[in-house]
């Protein structure tokens, strides 16, 4: 079998990288945060710059928490920490993960890059290394400073036998080597390697997979490391396959530093199961009424996404989030305390069927409103919102006499309007039509229209 070669590359505080370029400075020494100041101090910083990292601001704080950490550190040392907040750009961002995209494809065929996320990709560098007469490690370098020379952006590399170690070589080993001037840190490691170097490292949340619940998981069953789990998985692998399921191949297949799955795999991979979901956290605190009204529009924007893709959903979820409790609120109910240490209701969640495979309006409002109405108090404000549709079909694939359950001139005729207003949007924008209750205070299809990713373009 052919010895092969991985890597991934992160851009490094990828957000706040772009915000520091575009305003001429340094992306490791300028102190910035990326975050909308209109939406509260409460509000998630998308990046932080190196910097401000090194000063113990945390990578995804909330902007009280940055004020704080500043804060504390000209208290303690009567030294104030200057820094800009930048608003999110998230098309200059996209604008951007494309150019760098194109300098990839100058070294490598799309076929052997993965696009991990908007600052992460994996590659398969085995079939180059003999082309470009270079080792991993240097066509991985040679690639991180083509990106840092066309655009100001460095870039974190790690490099594995397979994309498993290539993954935890950034994660892990990558950010424990000191950088060179330029910021680029490469790692590398092989299976052998990866015990010898890891096997004892915690938390086990570092590792690409494991959450905190898997976590507490394997810690009941005395297992707080990879070595751990690799020792537990020679003397009793019953009991992860009871514990864990079918997950468990691959909680042991990492914990030996494997991974089965290559390129080829991720590149013809396709889920089982499909859905298309809306989620949002509402401006500001919303009434029972006007997060029904939220919900309506919420809705629309979900079938459009049917209509337009060619699916129909056999059911419909819905989650609902309550606005922290006043004290004075005299809610007498079941709470919670939230990530802060603060009272809040516990969220809400249902799942609603619709009768048959359906792709329209009127059916899936229906049956939203309906798991709206049972399980929202009345009495509470409500936070945030998502709603999607499950189970979908190709609307080509569901037999003609299931669509019969609804009057087929009706269905006809929202299935076209639903198209045309499809066809306006694409050609003269989002917002170039829109119904009336998008006009309310309550109204956000207008505003989120406005945005990618729940944030401004």
């Amino acid at each position: 079998m052919e010895d092969r070669r991985y890597c991934c590359i992160d851009l490094k505080s990828y957000y706040a990288s772009v915000e520091c370029v575009d305003r001429g400075l340094d992306p490791l020494a300028a102190n910035l945060v990326v975050a909308d100041e209109s939406r509260s101090d409460g509000t998630i910083c998308l990046a932080v710059s190196p910097s401000l990292k090194a000063l113990g601001v945390p990578g995804r704080p909330r902007l009280f928490e940055v004020k704080q950490k500043l804060a504390e550190i000209e208290r303690r040392t009567g030294n104030k920490v200057e820094y800009i907040t930048a608003m999110p750009r998230m098309a200059r961002y996209l604008e951007v993960s494309s150019e760098i995209y194109g300098i990839y494809l100058k070294y490598l065929a799309a076929q052997d890059i993965h696009v991990y996320s908007i600052d992460e990709a994996f590659m398969d560098l085995t079939p180059y290394l003999t082309l470009y007469g270079m080792t991993a490690h240097e066509l991985v370098t040679a690639i991180i400073r083509s990106v840092l020379g066309e655009t100001g952006i460095t870039a974190t590399g790690g490099i594995g036998t397979n994309l498993y170690l290539a993954k935890i070589a950034m994660d892990i080993t990558a950010k424990k080597m000191p950088a060179g001037k330029d910021g680029v840190r490469v790692a590398e490691l092989d299976e052998q390697s990866f015990r010898e170097k890891l096997w004892c490292h915690q938390p086990l949340t570092d590792f690409w997979q494991i959450g905190p619940g898997i976590m507490a998981h394997l810690a009941k069953l005395g297992v707080h490391t990879m070595g751990d789990l690799a020792l537990l998985s020679t003397t009793a692998e019953d009991v992860l396959f009871r514990e864990f399921g079918v997950d468990a191949e691959i909680l042991i297949d990492h914990a030996w530093g494997i991974e089965t799955c290559g390129m080829a795999e991720i590149k013809r991979y396709k889920p089982a199961t499909k859905s298309l979901a809306s989620g949002q956290v509402l401006p500001r605190a919303y009434t029972f009424e006007e997060g029904r009204l939220a919900v309506k529009e919420m809705v629309e924007q979900v079938v459009l996404g049917l209509v337009e893709q060619g699916f129909v959903a056999e059911g419909v979820t819905l989650y609902v989030g309550y606005q922290i409790l006043d004290r004075d609120s005299g809610y007498a109910g079941p709470t919670k305390l939230n990530h802060y240490g603060r009272r809040v209701p516990p969220s809400v969640h249902g799942t609603g069927k619709l009768g048959t495979p359906t792709a329209s309006l009127r059916l899936i409002t229906q049956a939203v409103l309906r798991l709206y109405d049972r399980l929202v108090d009345r009495n509470l404000q409500v936070r945030r919102m998502s709603i999607a549709a499950i189970r979908l079909q190709p609307e080509e694939e569901v037999p003609a006499q299931l669509g019969l359950y609804e009057d087929d001139t009706q269905a006809q005729r929202e299935t076209s309007l639903l198209k045309t207003s499809i066809g306006l949007h694409k050609r003269f924008g989002r917002n170039s039509l829109f119904r009336g209750i998008d006009l309310m205070e309550a109204g956000t299809t207008r505003e989120r229209n406005e945005q990618i990713g729940g944030h401004r373009k």
